[in-house]
C-alpha cells in the first residue's frame, strides 16, 4: 500500500487579512506547511520552480491584475499541476463556473470555499486530496498496460462497494461496486490509474466481464450470512456490442444462486448507442433475464431523453455535477428538482450520488430522491467491512 500523503498547500490571496484568517483555520485544521502568495503571478512563479512540491493552491478568485481564472488559464500549462480549492465571497455561480473552467482545462478541483475560510470547510476538502480516487503518482501508462492482461489472468482486481441508503427509513437499500487493483508493485490503484489505459488497450472487455464475476461471487458469499443488498455494477459501454453477454451474466448469475434482481446494471449516459441495433437488443435482454438497468451520470450526456424513451430502464441515477453544494446553486438545484420529477413520472427509482454533507442531504431529501450514496453515507469499503458498517450504524 502506498503511504498516506500529507499535502503541501499554497495559500494564494491579494488581501494580507484573508491571508491571516486562512493561515488561522489552515492551522486549526492541522496544516502547518503554508506557503503564501500574495498575487496569481507569484503563485506561478513558486508553482513553476523546479523543485516546487504544492500539491494544492487555495485559489481566491477576485484578484487584481491576475485573477483567479486567468490563473486557472496559466496553471494548466504547468509541468506539475496543482489540485484547485477555489475560495471567494461572491455569488455560488462564480465559483461553479470556477469550477467548470478549471475541470474544462483537466485540472483537478477540491471543492469551493465561500468566504470566510474555516478549519471544518477546509478539513472537508483537503481530505479529497488522499481519497483513491485520486490518480497515483509514478504510474506509467505503457507499463500499466502491459501489465494489465497479467493482472487480469491472475485476478488482481477487487473491488470495493459504497453503501446505497434510502432516503425514507435510511436503510441500506444497495451497494456499489468500485473496482480497485492490487497492483504487485504500486499498490492499490483507483480505477482513474488503469481503466483508460484498458480502454485503449482493448482490454476493458475482459476486465468488465471480471468485475461483474466478482460482484455475483461476492453477492453469493453475503448470502449464506443472509445479507443480500442490491449490487450496482458498472458497465462499459464495449460491452454493448457483445450480443452473447446477456447469457454470460445471466447463466453466471444463476451458477452461483443469484437472483438477477439482485443486481443493477450501470450504464453511463455518455456511453450508450455506439452501435444502435445491438446496444438496444442486449439492454433490452438484460432486463428481460430481470437485471435492473440504471442510466448513469444522468444529464451529463447529449441524448438523455432519446436514451430514456428506447432504454428499459429501472434506475436514474444523478450525477455529482448537480448533487453536491446545490444547496448554493441555483441551476443545480433546478436541473435536480427537475431530474426528480421526471423519474417520477417516468417510474423510475432516483438514486443521488456524490452527497458530501447534511446540505447535500437535506435537498436531496427535499428534492424527494429515493437513494443517496457519497461520502456523506460512507466512502467505498472492503467487502468484509460493509455488514459490521451496517451494523455499527443502525445500532448507533
Amino acid at each position: 500500500m502506498n503511504k498516506t500523503i500529507v499535502p503541501k498547500l499554497l495559500l494564494m490571496d491579494d488581501s494580507d487579512l484573508a491571508r491571516k484568517i486562512g493561515r488561522v483555520a489552515l492551522r486549526s485544521a492541522g496544516y502547518e506547511d503554508v506557503t503564501e502568495a500574495e498575487s496569481g503571478q507569484t503563485a506561478l512563479d513558486i508553482l513553476s520552480a523546479p523543485d516546487c512540491d504544492i500539491d494544492v493552491v487555495l485559489c481566491d478568485l477576485m484578484m487584481p491584475k491576475m485573477d483567479g481564472i486567468q490563473f486557472v488559464r496559466h496553471a494548466a500549462d504547468l509541468s506539475r499541476k496543482p489540485a484547485l480549492i477555489f475560495v471567494s465571497g461572491g455569488e455560488a455561480a462564480l465559483l461553479q463556473g470556477a469550477q467548470d473552467t478549471a475541470r474544462a482545462r483537466n485540472l483537478r478541483v477540491l471543492g469551493t470555499i465561500k468566504k470566510p475560510i474555516t478549519a471544518e470547510s477546509l478539513s472537508h476538502l483537503l481530505l479529497r486530496f488522499l481519497e483513491p480516487e485520486q490518480k497515483p503518482r509514478n504510474t506509467d501508462a505503457l507499463e500499466i498496460i502491459q501489465d494489465m492482461e497479467q493482472a487480469i489472468a491472475e485476478r488482481q482486481f477487487l473491488l470495493h462497494y459504497q453503501p446505497k441508503i434510502s432516503v425514507a427509513g435510511r436503510k441500506l437499500v444497495g451497494v456499489e461496486a468500485l473496482v480497485r487493483w492490487q497492483h504487485p508493485e504500486h499498490g492499490l490503484l483507483p480505477p482513474g490509474a488503469f481503466i483508460d489505459a484498458a480502454e485503449k488497450s482493448g482490454k476493458i472487455k475482459a476486465l468488465t466481464e471480471q468485475i461483474a464475476t466478482l460482484a455475483l461471487e461476492q453477492c453469493a458469499t453475503w448470502s449464506i450470512d443472509g445479507f443480500a443488498p442490491k449490487v450496482s455494477v458498472n458497465l462499459s459501454a464495449y460491452m454493448l456490442v457483445d450480443l452473447e453477454f446477456p447469457d454470460r451474466i445471466a447463466g453466471k448469475a444463476e451458477e452461483l444462486g443469484i437472483d438477477t434482481q439482485q443486481i443493477v446494471l450501470e450504464i453511463t449516459e455518455s456511453g450508450l448507442f455506439q452501435d444502435l441495433a445491438n446496444t438496444l437488443e442486449i439492454l433490452t435482454r438484460l432486463r428481460m433475464k430481470g437485471f435492473t438497468l440504471s442510466i448513469d451520470d444522468f444529464g451529463t450526456g447529449y441524448s438523455s431523453m432519446d436514451q430514456l424513451r428506447k432504454v428499459p430502464f429501472a434506475e436514474l441515477k444523478i450525477d455529482r455535477a448537480f448533487v453536491n453544494g446545490a444547496a448554493e446553486n441555483e441551476k443545480a438545484r433546478a436541473i435536480l428538482d427537475g431530474t426528480v420529477q421526471l423519474g417520477r413520472a417516468l417510474s423510475m427509482t432516483v438514486v443521488a450520488e456524490g452527497a458530501e454533507t447534511q446540505e447535500d442531504w437535506n435537498i436531496l431529501e427535499a428534492a424527494g430522491v429515493d437513494m443517496v450514496q457519497g461520502y456523506f453515507i460512507a466512502k467505498p469499503m472492503p467487502a468484509d467491512t460493509v455488514q459490521q458498517w451496517n451494523i455499527d450504524r443502525t445500532e448507533g
